[in-house]
């Protein structure tokens, strides 16, 4: 794909920059820190255990990926991995200064950057905050030490108060928790012991992720019996309960946030803006098109270092499967779907089959119309994956 992929770069580079001035489309900018000191049981990123050592030139690697979007106007950055906050102080400014130097990101973007609770230092942190992040999502997933345990988590869960209180010092004023639920013979009592701990600690923003077995993770060879779907059904819709309450409004299916605290970057995902990826494994879409880097760290950096494009594959969207996506990633968000004004921008319109099935699960229960607003019911939440299928 590398043929393909090398014509890719500065074409785009002259497209984001024309709409981010002519037209009213997002950038958003998401960089991959690969490292870790264990892969969780759980995980199925493209993360790199035990190889710190080459995040010097991995550092270098995404310095030239860089320089081929430099002058980029940006609405939103997020730094996940991985855990980014495993470089060191050095190599976190060095990190920063790639951003500062290669993009430009607007007035009052949104920054965010992912913690695991044992890695932010209070020195780390301050270096983050003067440097422009402004918004950090700590990887708590559970308050219980023997469910961390299973997760195959580093940290303990008095380290998630340390963090916060770190970042709270350093003058962060946006911090996200992200929990799951779904553990084996999990009861409501022990997720709400869980989720009133989140709760306390101040934190604008909660993630409530369903945890699930991915074929790429370890939990899917070692298959730990998790509850069934109806289980999972009363967890989510008490949870639901739970946070609205405490002034946590859900605006996506696995996001809830205190007033004014919806983390912009996901939202950017899920309207279909544009967004570029730098670094392994990363992903990138601009105006239809999208392109991929190769997942692998050593072929990564050597790709790199001799001057090529890092790009493993690419594909070009055509106006119905842009329209579908818009939609689907639409249906997770509480907003739902204009779906007249969502053909109007895609230059398309549903076909007869399509809208057919929307009206079989608008009778179902499943979606509701409010006007020209579709939506996706709580009964629709809870397969929503399922209801995808049928609709792509």
């Amino acid at each position: 794909m590398y043929e393909q992929g090398q014509s890719i770069l500065p074409l785009c580079c002259l497209l984001i920059l024309f709409m981010s001035t002519i037209q009213k489309i997002k950038t958003g900018l998401y960089l991959h820190i690969p490292f870790c000191s264990q892969k969780c049981f759980f995980c199925s990123f493209v993360v790199c255990v035990a190889r710190l050592h080459r995040a010097d030139e991995y550092l270098d690697c995404l310095s030239r990926e860089a320089q081929r979007y430099a002058g980029t106007i940006i609405d939103t950055v997020y730094v996940g991995g991985g855990t980014p906050t495993l470089l060191d102080e050095n190599q976190l400014v060095r990190l920063l200064g790639i951003i500062k130097k290669n993009f430009r990101l607007k007035k009052d973007g949104e920054f965010t950057i992912e913690t695991n609770p044992d890695t932010l230092t209070f020195s780390k942190a301050k270096i983050l905050r003067s440097s422009g992040v402004n918004r950090v999502s700590i990887g708590a997933q559970t308050f219980d030490n023997a469910l961390l345990k299973f997760l195959g988590r580093t940290h303990r869960a008095d380290d998630v108060a340390t963090c916060c209180e770190v970042s709270r010092r350093a003058g962060f004023k946006n911090v996200n928790v992200d929990m799951m639920f779904g553990f084996p013979r999990q009861s409501w009592e022990r997720l709400e012991k869980d989720l009133s701990q989140a709760v306390a600690l101040r934190s604008e923003h909660v993630s409530l992720y369903d945890l699930t077995i991915d074929p790429h993770s370890r939990f899917y060879r070692v298959g730990p019996a998790l509850p069934n779907s109806q289980k999972r059904g009363e967890l989510y819709a008490k949870a639901l309960s739970f946070l609205e309450k405490r002034s946590f409004f859900q605006y996506e299916i696995s996001n809830f946030a205190r007033e004014g605290y919806a983390s912009a970057h996901n939202t950017l995902y899920w309207e279909c803006e544009n967004y570029i990826g730098l670094g392994i494994g990363a992903h990138s879409h601009l105006s239809g098109r999208r392109f991929w880097n190769i997942r692998e760290l050593y072929p990564y950096i050597r790709r790199v270092q001799k001057g090529r494009i890092p790009i493993d594959g690419q594909e070009t969207l055509g106006r119905q499967r842009r329209l579908i996506e818009a939609l689907l990633f639409g249906l997770r968000m509480n907003k739902g779907v204009d779906i007249t004004r969502l053909e109007q921008r895609s230059l398309c319109r549903f076909s007869t089959r399509k809208k057919e099935q929307i009206t079989r699960f608008v009778e179902q229960g499943f979606l509701v119309f409010e006007g020209p607003v579709l939506k996706t019911t709580f009964k629709g939440r809870l397969v929503l994956d399922e209801l995808c299928g049928y609709l792509i």
